[in-house]
């Protein structure tokens, strides 16, 4: 029994250190669409609020969960994080929901509006894109919901059946 739970925590402690490590290269990803796109956009005017808020939807508010998460991993407050990125999944469905309408919007404004056209191409080529395009970088967090669901699983197969945090772990993740 002392071997079972001893290899459950080994599993559990590098299935957490490695969802922080993922997190951290996430948030990279998501601050450069955040930072190069979506607040330098709202303050130049380039594309009108409905236009950016179809094409980038709750993005900020995304990063800012992912954030929060990434801040309770480092200190090992799993229970804390995982409750908090769960009170928050609604902006993924609304995201999930948004992604087809987004890219068409950003196809259409690329085509018709010069100036985010250059805008665009100018934001890609810096050297933080490594050859990415905002077009990559827009489905990420749907892919990230993918792979929280796996380490979330990870997470709860390896937390003692018998202790309180399982159970708290079974309920937040479910609906992930």
């Amino acid at each position: 029994v002392e071997d079972q739970r001893a290899r459950w925590e080994r599993k559990r402690s590098r299935t957490a250190k490695e969802l922080l490590e993922t997190e951290h290269k996430y948030l990279e990803q998501l601050d450069l669409v955040v930072t190069y796109f979506v607040t330098i956009l709202k303050a130049k005017g380039t594309l009108k609020p409905a236009v950016l808020e179809t094409v980038f939807g709750p993005l900020e508010s995304i990063y800012s969960a992912s954030h929060v998460l990434s801040f309770h991993l480092e200190r090992g407050n799993l229970g804390p994080g995982l409750e908090s990125f769960c009170q928050n999944l609604d902006l993924y469905g609304h995201y999930a929901e948004n992604l087809e309408e987004a890219n068409k919007t950003l196809k259409e404004q690329l085509k018709k509006n010069k100036s985010f056209r250059r805008f665009k191409k100018l934001q890609e080529s810096r050297p933080q894109f490594q050859g990415k395009e905002l077009e990559d970088l827009l489905p990420l967090p749907l892919q990230r919901l993918h792979q929280y669901k796996h380490f979330f699983r990870d997470l709860l197969e390896n937390t003692s059946p018998d202790s309180a945090e399982q159970l708290k772990l079974a309920s937040m993740i479910a609906p992930v």
